[in-house]
């Protein structure tokens, strides 16, 4: 009980303290009222201001005593002697701050207890570390008083050696600008642009000591700013750039000048060492920070400032003002501005600089530039990139693997075949599978260039006519021809300065002719020795080839598509001056789509390192053989003329070891060319004779022929095929994917799938042709691998189980089945089918199926009974599946389907 009662106690006491420290009259003040405390507190005096009277500041200089300290930190003690009427009292007080940077800024004491009343303060002195004297001083105000329980605060003054901070930035100093044929700047190691400024050394005079103090390897952030708005010299919305520097550097007060800075790149290499800059005056005051100005010269001279002002040359040209940006890169209305420093130029939409500041990309595609070109382009000797439109101006969404921005220069080099031919896939789309062997396909991960438009999200009902199975052109859209896109009616024969330039495209374009040579300083399209990447599309009003590419040195990729204008013999006479130039040495990629050729050059047999030729939508009539020395890998000659593949001596059309791809659809080829070979060291990729005037073989051609190792054989849209190409077989050919669609097939005659490659027939589609059977040979033993096979379209009027037997079959179809009257004639369901333990879809749509008595199985997970308008179907086997997501059956409302209400709700 004691313990709690002096608890209770002790509360009580400390809440009556509370009561009478709350109350102004009626509590109880405890303080020893006979005493109070002292702190002092220490100033520089050159920047003290006494809080009661401004004007003593000059009272304190003309007082203070004694030496001078360099810094307020060094004091670690003062003592204090005061006077109390006939007594004299000396106190010792520790110093404190925060740091030593703000001890510049006041130190204070420690607190002394004293009788209240008046004080002088006789003397005050400060002491080091070590308690060595080192200050002595008078009070500026000598008189203290001491209240009653309270703290009173005095200010002593120190004379201290007046500093403050600098905050430098380095500015650009313009002013001298002279013509660009002024001398460049001196003491560089090389031209510099001010963006590489990273760090900076700076010497500052004091002009009333003469005292010189350096700064070394200051670091600088550059930035992109708009100017001082009071600065009346620039327009509003004026941009300039600085480089700041965040560091705050002391420096004594007084008047300075910069009298010399060197600068240097991010990595500390020297830049440049300027021992004439201009002055820069700055004043540093005691304690305050000042921002100082190190301005460094620009020279109008200097090669990238040169670019820069050929960029403002193009724009005016090209009647910049009204240039508005229409595309995907930039904002819709982009235009160049010019309303900043000319330094800052080349920041600009579509532009792009070497880290030296020099020009090496521009791209002006989009933004509807019209006029010529002036020759101040020959000023940009670093440009590596120029786009004066390209072929796919208008195709928005599409994006052009060859020039992908996110590909260095080096990694486009390296990936220029693999780039180039992701292009010509998109430009040239092959025909496709139909979507069951497709899907097959796709169930054991195999993507061909026959299924690549599944894999981009099209269906088969948007790939194909319904009613004819042909194939629905789908492919990017470049810039149709005539349609222009800018108006660049001329290009200076200057452009031959260019020695970098690699990329050149002009497209969509006014353009009517090419420069040649004129001389020293104005070579033309001969001079530009670099340029491996050139496109000329859709230049409607250049009505002549222009033979000046007959004399660029070192063309790899061409595309000189799109330019119907020309006559088929000017453009066979161009084409062949080009491919014995001195380019024949180096073209590996030529793009001539779209154009009126109606022979292919011989000449081209000289571009031994061509791998991609694309001859499509021309009016070839006439092939020379390309012959042994030219290896080509992708070739397209689709929608021509074409009645026939020639061979040279050697009975070589070209040298096939590499071909990858070969189209020649939609021409008027009247026999499979006997062109490849079986015993080839490697399959080609994919062949594509579709959409030709195919007949079936004689019995002496089918004897001749050598047979071909290929992956997808595309013999689509040939009503003269009557048969299926037993001459497959019998010549050892190893196909893997063959699309027969839409072809005249009555019959597949015994032994077309005897030969020991047979099991290599992965996918077979013979959609839309008129078979009514399949031959005894078509079954496990022969087709062990066979993943897929539609027979949609025919006229089966009993179901073909041969297939059944083949147990790596995965979708089977055999939808539309009729006969030659138009009538369905497929009613039999294929009993037991739900045995087959590899099928995973089968399409039975479209015929006239009647009921169904068998189980259904879910492990066949796709089911097409669709458009079977008698059917009647039991769902009981699948319908929790189908409830669950877990199984896919394509039908009709209006079908009798029974044991599964929810399908038809």
């Amino acid at each position: 009980m004691k313990l709690f009662k002096s608890a209770v106690m002790l509360a009580v006491g400390l809440a009556a303290g509370v009561l009478a420290a709350c109350s102004d009259d009626d509590g109880i003040d405890n303080r020893d009222l006979d005493y109070g405390y002292v702190q002092f507190k220490l100033y520089k005096e050159a920047s003290y201001v006494a809080p009661s009277d401004e004007a003593t500041q000059q009272q304190m200089q003309t007082r203070a005593a004694k030496p001078q300290l360099d810094y307020l930190t060094e004091a670690s003690k003062v003592r204090v002697t005061l006077s109390y009427g006939d007594q004299t009292i000396v106190q010792t007080l520790t110093l404190s701050s925060a740091d030593s940077e703000n001890a510049e800024y006041g130190i204070r004491s420690g607190k002394i207890k004293l009788l209240t009343g008046n004080y002088e303060i006789v003397r005050f002195t400060l002491f080091d570390n070590n308690d060595e004297e080192l200050y002595n001083g008078n009070a500026t105000d000598p008189n203290l008083t001491v209240i009653p329980g309270g703290l009173t605060v005095h200010d002593l003054t120190v004379n201290v050696v007046p500093r403050g901070k600098v905050r430098f930035t380095l500015t650009k100093d313009m002013s001298g600008f002279t013509p660009p044929t002024s001398s460049t700047r001196a003491n560089i190691s090389r031209e510099y642009i001010f963006e590489e400024i990273g760090k900076f050394d700076v010497s500052v005079k004091n002009t009333q000591t003469n005292n010189i103090v350096e700064f070394e390897q200051l670091p600088v952030t550059f930035s992109i700013h708009f100017d001082d708005p009071e600065n009346t010299e620039t327009p509003e919305g004026y941009q300039t750039s600085t480089c700041a520097c965040d560091s705050l550097l002391s420096l004594q007060a007084g008047s300075y000048i910069v009298i010399k800075y060197q600068t240097y790149d991010s990595d500390g290499i020297l830049l440049e060492t300027n021992d004439t800059p201009v002055e820069s005056p700055f004043t540093v005051e005691d304690n305050r920070t000042t921002d100082a100005d190190v301005a460094v010269t620009l020279h109008e001279a200097d090669e990238y400032m040169k670019d820069h002002y050929a960029l403002y040359a193009i724009w005016k040209s090209l009647h910049g003002t009204e240039w508005s940006y229409q595309g995907e890169n930039y904002p819709a209305g982009s235009n160049w501005d010019f309303k900043k420093d000319p330094d800052l130029w080349s920041y600009q939409p579509g532009v792009e600089v070497h880290t030296n500041g020099r020009i090496a990309k521009i791209d002006i595609s989009g933004f509807g530039f019209y006029g010529p070109m002036p020759k101040e382009i020959g000023q940009l000797t670093e440009l590596v990139e120029l786009y004066l439109g390209t072929h796919n101006d208008t195709n928005q969404g599409f994006k052009d693997p060859t020039l992908d921005p996110d590909q260095s220069l080096t990694e486009r080099s390296r990936n220029r075949m693999e780039n180039h031919r992701k292009l010509l896939h998109a430009m040239h789309p092959a025909t496709q599978m139909s979507w069951p062997c497709a899907f097959a396909l796709r169930e054991h991960g195999i993507h061909t260039r026959a299924t690549e438009l599944y894999d981009q999200g099209y269906t088969e009902e948007q790939i194909f006519e319904a009613s004819t199975g042909r194939q629905i052109e789908i492919r990017p859209m470049d810039t149709s021809h005539g349609k222009l896109c800018n108006g660049l009616e001329s290009l200076p024969a200057e452009i031959g300065n260019l020695k970098k330039l690699e990329y050149l495209y002009i497209a969509n374009s006014a353009i009517t002719s090419l420069p040649g040579n004129e001389g020293e300083g104005k070579e033309g399209m001969q001079g530009l020795e670099s340029c491996t990447d050139f496109e000329l599309y859709n230049c409607p009003k250049m009505a002549k080839f222009p033979r000046e590419l007959a004399l660029m040195p070192k063309l790899v990729a061409a595309n000189l598509s799109n330019n119907k204008q020309w006559e088929a013999q000017d453009l066979h006479d161009g084409l062949s001056a080009l491919a014995e130039g001195p380019s024949k040495e180096y073209i590996q990629m030529l793009y001539l789509t779209d154009n009126s050729l109606e022979e292919m050059p011989a000449s081209f047999k000289n571009l031994k390192r061509l791998g991609m030729l694309d001859l499509a939508r021309n009016n070839i009539r006439k092939l020379h053989p390309l012959g042994e020395d030219v290896s080509i890998t992708e070739l397209v000659l689709d929608h021509n003329q074409i009645e026939e593949i020639p061979v040279d001596e050697n009975g070589k059309f070209c040298n096939m070891d590499d071909m990858s791809d070969l189209s020649v659809s939609f021409n008027k080829l009247k026999k499979f060319p006997n062109i490849f070979n079986s015993e080839m060291i490697a399959a080609i990729s994919s062949v594509d004779f579709s959409y030709n005037d195919l007949q079936d073989y004689t019995e002496e051609e089918a004897a001749a022929f050598n047979g071909i190792y290929v992956e997808t054989l595309t013999l689509a849209g040939n009503p003269g095929l009557t048969k299926y190409p037993k001459w497959l077989s019998d010549s050892n050919s190893e196909v893997a994917y063959i699309i027969l669609r839409g072809c005249g097939l009555t019959e597949i005659p015994e032994g077309c799938f005897n030969s020991k490659y047979a099991s290599a027939l992965i996918s077979l589609d013979l959609t839309y042709n008129r078979l009514t059977k399949l031959p005894q040979d078509f079954n496990a033993e022969t087709l062990p691998f066979l993943y897929g096979l539609d027979l949609s379209q025919n006229a089966f009027a009993s179901f073909p189980f041969e297939p059944m037997t083949c147990k790596g079959l995965t979708v089977f179809a055999i939808r539309g089945q009729r006969n030659d009257k138009g009538e369905r004639c497929l009613r039999e369901w294929p009993t037991g089918v739900y045995q087959h333990t590899g099928l995973r879809g089968f399409y039975i749509g479209s015929n006239d199926l009647r009921k169904i008595d068998d189980t259904i199985s879910t492990a066949i997970w796709t089911l097409d009974i669709s458009d079977n308008p008698n059917i009647v179907f039991d769902a009981s086997d699948i319908c929790y599946a189908w409830k669950n997501g877990a199984y896919k059956l394509i039908y009709d409302k209006t079908q009798n389907i029974t044991n599964c209400d929810e399908m038809l709700e």
